[in-house]
């Protein structure tokens, strides 16, 4: 295992990743490696063998490292600040072609600008987030707040407040009409659906 170590180590330091991830990194394949060797040992097979097919390719392995982990140098701070700046042009979009062709242009250009203001990898980030141990709270036990999901939440709530603003700062001008496209909840909607059925495959995952 000291062998298999060294590798990893050097496999892990030639990665073109943040640095602060390299050790965690190193860490979740070392203890992948472990779990397949004392799998092998159980088995009666070889457990070097059992431990080098774990990792599978390496060259496979780090075009996927290198893609990914860069998007856990995302902060929370980060990703609010790009839910803010989204939803302020979510709100400018629908309120003035909210009603184009039944909300459906409205629908697409806050589906795109979400998506455009999007943190890196952040269905992986999400997914990450949903597999990570649970953290006790006051009352119950709830999933890590990551990056992915105080984009989300900050991305179909902000639209909504500046809305809010708008329909009190229109009243104290006289106007009194404060009508609501369909397309103001697609992106809620949107938001909440993609929560839910990463939430069941988490759950799936983790039974499995």
């Amino acid at each position: 295992m000291v062998v298999m170590r060294d590798e990893l180590e050097r496999f892990v330091t030639s990665l073109s990743i943040p640095a602060d991830r390299k050790a965690i990194v190193l860490d979740e394949l070392a203890d992948h490696v472990a779990c397949a060797r004392e799998a092998a040992v159980r088995d009666g097979l070889d457990p070097d063998a059992a431990g080098r097919a774990a990792l599978g390719d390496l060259a496979a392995l780090r075009r996927s490292l290198e893609a990914l982990e860069p998007a856990f140098t995302i902060t929370r701070r980060n990703a609010f600040v790009r839910g803010i700046v989204a939803s302020l042009l979510v709100a400018f979009v629908i309120d003035r072609i909210g009603f184009v062709m039944l909300g459906v242009v409205g629908a697409i250009a806050a589906f795109a600008i979400a998506a455009a203001f999007a943190p890196p990898r952040v269905l992986e980030l999400l997914r990450a987030d949903l597999r990570a141990p649970p953290i006790r709270g006051r009352f119950h036990r709830g999933v890590p707040i990551g990056p992915a999901i105080v984009y989300g939440y900050t991305v179909m709530s902000g639209p909504f407040l500046v809305w809010i603003g708008l329909i009190v700062y229109r009243a104290l001008h006289g106007f009194y009409l404060a009508d609501v496209p369909n397309s103001a909840f697609a992106l809620m909607a949107a938001v909440l659906g993609v929560l839910a059925v990463e939430m069941i495959r988490a759950r799936r995952k983790a039974v499995a």
